[in-house]
Order: structure tokens, then C-alpha cells, then sequence
């Protein structure tokens, strides 16, 4: 699967460089792009965690800018201190299984494509670059200047393997900034510093953004976006020395009406993360799939925009989430002022142990569908406080299907607050401290779903709701304050159907179905 995926996310780059990067692993001693080989240690660089390697990769470079047609850089296993970052040129592979590379100054990032001067615009940069393997050092800890480790602006096609990025102050292990085709692959993010003081939070391992004075100091500032990027067999680490990054990949920054287009996240593990797993900012016509995220401060999965942009064609699907600590499983919310989303689907994942707002929260999206998720074991932040499995809000004609939700300190499922018109069937609602399914909007259609163990009502047809058609549920055993009330319509409710429901398995000692609405029907009900 990786080498499809890597084929579709480069296209004709990857390539040329042959199967043996594809096929390469961290053991490999040595992978080559093809043409003119320029080693190191042929220009003085002695490798050895002592000597000052600088003036070697200087004139590494210098013949390496010198090869006409693609190149490859390689770096020997062994330990290279230098004090200046590699600016490399179009069709340059940077070969450094087994060695470590380690920042010896406040000099910025150790590898980069532009020379932070000269104005490039769109994806005209140097492009057809890849970086195989190497430890990438930034010694954060001792040289806490702000700093990314490597980074690429305005270029098309960039593959990053196989690397392990150490102690990165205050910025991102990798930039993408206006880059178009590039692939991050198995690799490792181990410890974020945070320098000079910067959010930690705010920090993502890998940063996919566009250029803006902002971001990178790498005119021009044309705002252009990334498109087509891949990002697989990725590990996000607490850390060995200090803290984590606050997502594996995302943005925090963007531009008004700019979006990022095809970004995909797959099979990644997220270890622990100071805020989020991934955050999905600005993208479009995107998928975040079978990733592994735990441990993370506040949601796992953001989809969101910091300027206020609509995503759209977001898939969410196969992630296992568990151990969030403070607001969401997966996420979609959007900022005071900003887009409606659209044509967002969460189907698939598995969700443990989440305190904080909900497993699964979605809001202001037109074209929204969940379905098929596990979340078990949702809790409130607060004694007081509320929280639901699953949340709908301002999504009108949302469809909430086939989930099964268990385990909550709260309500199973929630549907409020002008998200009309939602069908919410076939799930399974298991132990709930609240509701089974609570719907306080008008036009909402709840079907076919089984409940067991709510503790107030298994169905709460909410005050503002008007027209809610409930049918064919069945309801197991209802416990706590309502005592066996299977459905409850409460006060300024109109217009309710309660039609084929099988209420026989609630209790007893009370009526099955408790009505104060207005209009309200109930026929052909088992109680």
C-alpha cells in the first residue's frame, strides 16, 4: 500500500528516483536519486560527534550545486555537528541513513530549499527533492532560538523518509509552505522545546500552510497553498528530553479564502500531543484515515479553519482515538464570522475515554454524515457538567447512523440547535447518565435505535422541536430520576409522531411515554 500511495501522492517524481527509495529502510546505508553522487566525507566531514563539519557540508554543497541534472548528497552514518543549514537545489536527494545531524548554533533549520531573498512564485522553487533518513538535531534545548528543522516553500515535489526530527524549538519539524506533491513517510517526531517561549500547543510537527510574511521567511508572500500531500507511517513522540509538538500535522496560521486541496493523513500514530492529533485547517477534498492518536490535551481530530474558511470534502475514517483529556474525539467547529463547512463525513472510528465535550462534535456543516463509530467511555470535565457521545449542532439534514455508543456521563446522542431536519437511526445507546437520544430541533427523524440504560429518558423530544417523528426505536431498561419513562415530550414541543415504538423493556411504575407537547400523536406503540 505505501509504495500506491507514495506513487499517487508524488506522481512522476518518486518515480525517478528509483524503486530503491521506495523499497529503502532505516537500515539502509546508503540510497541514491540517481546521477552525480557527492559524499561528505570525500570534502572533510570527519562524522564523528567532535569535529565542526560545517566548512565539509559548505563544500559538499558547493559541488553538488555544481552537477547538472539530479544528485544526491550523501551523509555517511556517523554524528556531523555544523553550524550552518543545507540550502539545497532542484533534483537533490539527501541520503543520511544511520547518521545524525546536530545544530551547533542559533543558525535556523538544518535543511532547507529557498535562500529566504529571493521572490519565487507559485510552485516554482527548487522542487524534486527528496530527504532519506538521518537524525535531525536541533538541540533546542541549548539554542532555543525559534526554528524549524527543514522546510520547503513554493516547489513541487518533496519526499521527506524514514527521518527522526529531535528537539525542535518553539516551530515545526517540517514546513510545507506552498508545496504541491510532496509525501512525509515513517517518520518520527520525538520532542518539541519550548525556546523562546512560543506555544507549544500552537506548534505542529509538520506545519502545511501557505505563504504568507507570516510563515516562513521565503517570499513571495503570494498566499499560494499546498495541494497533494501525503502523510503515512508517521510517529508522534511525548518526547524524551521535553514536551510534545501540539498536533502531528495541521496549521495555525492561513490566509482568508485560501484552502488546501487533496491532504491526506494515513496510518500515523499519535503517542501524546500538547493539544491536538491532527488539525485539519483550511483543507479540502481531504481524508484522515487508520490513524493511531492517544494522549492528546484537547481534541484529536480539528477540523477547523484560524481564518474562518469552509472545509469541504473531508473524510474522517478507521482512526482509533482514546485518552483525550480536554474537549473532543473528532471535532468540526467553526470560529464566530467563519464559513459554513460542507460535505463532511466521520464513519468508522473508534473513540475511548474521552473528557471533554463530545466523542464526536460537529457543527455549522451542510452535508454532514456520522455513522458507524464506537465511542465508549465519554465523561464530563466538570460534576456538574454535561456531555454527549455524539453532538450535532446548526447541521441541518445531518444523517447519524449505525453508532454505537456506550459508557456516557451525559447524553448518548444530542441533536440541537437548528440542526433540522437530522435522522438519527439505527444506533445502539448503551448506559447513559442523561438521555439515550435528546432532539430539540424541529423536523428531526429518530428510527430504528436501540437504547438500554439511560438514566432520565431514552428519547427527549426537546421544547423546541416542531414536527419530530419518532419511530420503531426499542428501549430497554430506563433507570434513575425518570424511572421507566421511555419517551418524554416536553412543554412547547408541536406536532409530534411517537408511531411503532417497543417501549416493553423500560421498567415499570410509570407511564412508557410522558407527554407535554402540543399536537403530540402516539399510536401502535408496545408499552
Amino acid at each position: 500500500m505505501e509504495r500506491r500511495s507514495l506513487m499517487l501522492a508524488m506522481g512522476g517524481f518518486v518515480g525517478a528516483l528509483g524503486g530503491g527509495v521506495l523499497g529503502a529502510g532505516p537500515a539502509a546505508a546508503a540510497v541514491t536519486g540517481g546521477g552525480t553522487v557527492v559524499d561528505v566525507t570525500a570534502h572533510g566531514a570527519k562524522g564523528d560527534g567532535t569535529a565542526d563539519d560545517t566548512a565539509a557540508f559548505k563544500s559538499a554543497l558547493v559541488a553538488l550545486k555544481a552537477v547538472a541534472g539530479p544528485a544526491t548528497l550523501l551523509i555517511p552514518p556517523g554524528t556531523y555537528r555544523t553550524g550552518a543549514g543545507l540550502v539545497v537545489g532542484a533534483g537533490t536527494t539527501v541520503s543520511a541513513y544511520g547518521a545524525r545531524i546536530v545544530r551547533t548554533g542559533n543558525n535556523g533549520g538544518l535543511l532547507k530549499n529557498f535562500d529566504s531573498v529571493t521572490p519565487v512564485y507559485g510552485y516554482q522553487g527548487a522542487g524534486s527533492i527528496a530527504v532519506l533518513g538521518g537524525t535531525w538535531d536541533m538541540r533546542g534545548g541549548v539554542f532555543s532560538t525559534q526554528s524549524d528543522a527543514i522546510g520547503f516553500a513554493h516547489c513541487e515535489g518533496v519526499l521527506i523518509k524514514d527521518c527522526t526530527f529531535v528537539d525542535t524549538p518553539s516551530a515545526h519539524a517540517i514546513e510545507l509552505n506552498a508545496v504541491k506533491n510532496a509525501a512525509v513517510v515513517n517518520c518520527v517526531f520525538d520532542g518539541h522545546h519550548p525556546g523562546d517561549g512560543a506555544s507549544l500547543t500552537m506548534k505542529e510537527a509538520v506545519q502545511i500552510t501557505c505563504a504568507t510574511e507570516g510563515n516562513l521567511p521565503a517570499p513571495a508572500y503570494d498566499a499560494t497553498p499546498c495541494e497533494d500531500v501525503l502523510i503515512t507511517g508517521c510517529t508522534l513522540r511525548p518526547g524524551t528530553t521535553t514536551g510534545p509538538f501540539g498536533a502531528l500535522c495541521g496549521d495555525h496560521w492561513g490566509a482568508k479564502g485560501v484552502s488546501h486541496r487533496r491532504i491526506r493523513v494515513i496510518g500515523n500514530t499519535v503517542e501524546k500531543s500538547g493539544a491536538y492529533g491532527i488539525r485539519a485547517a483550511d483543507w479540502q477534498d481531504s481524508v484522515i484515515a487508520d490513524n493511531v492518536i492517544s494522549g492528546t490535551a484537547s481534541h484529536a481530530v480539528y477540523l477547523n479553519s484560524p481564518q474562518g474558511n469552509a472545509l469541504s470534502g473531508i473524510t474522517v475514517t478507521g482512526n482509533t482515538i482514546r485518552d483525550v483529556e480536554g474537549s473532543g474525539g473528532i471535532s468540526v467547529t467553526v470560529g464566530t464570522g467563519g464559513a459554513r463547512h460542507r460535505s463532511v463525513t466521520v464513519s468508522g472510528n473508534t473513540i475511548t475515554s474521552v473528557k471533554g465535550e463530545a466523542g464526536i462534535y460537529a457543527t455549522q456543516t451542510d452535508g454532514l454524515t456520522i455513522s458507524r463509530n464506537t465511542v465508549t467511555t465519554t465523561l464530563r470535565t466538570s460534576p456538574t457538567g454535561n456531555c454527549q457521545a455524539i453532538h450535532v449542532q446548526n447541521s441541518p439534514n445531518a444523517i447519524v447512523t449505525g453508532n454505537s455508543v456506550s459508557d456516557v456521563q451525559g447524553d448518548g446522542i444530542g441533536v440541537d440547535s437548528a440542526a433540522t431536519g437530522t435522522l438519527v437511526a439505527d444506533n445502539t445507546i448503551l448506559t447513559t447518565t442523561g438521555h439515550g437520544i435528546s432532539a430539540g430541533v424541529g423536523g428531526a427523524t429518530l428510527r430504528g435505535n436501540r437504547i438500554t440504560g439511560a438514566a432520565t429518558y431514552a428519547v427527549r423530544v426537546g421544547g423546541n422541536a416542531a414536527g419530530t417523528f419518532v419511530q420503531g426505536n426499542t428501549v430497554g431498561t430506563v433507570t434513575g430520576g425518570a424511572s421507566g419513562v421511555a419517551i418524554g415530550v416536553m412543554a412547547g414541543s408541536t406536532d409530534t409522531w411517537v408511531v411503532g415504538n417497543d417501549l416493553t423493556g423500560r421498567g415499570a411504575g410509570v407511564p412508557a411515554i410522558v407527554d407535554s407537547g402540543t399536537g403530540t400523536t402516539a399510536v401502535q406503540n408496545a408499552v
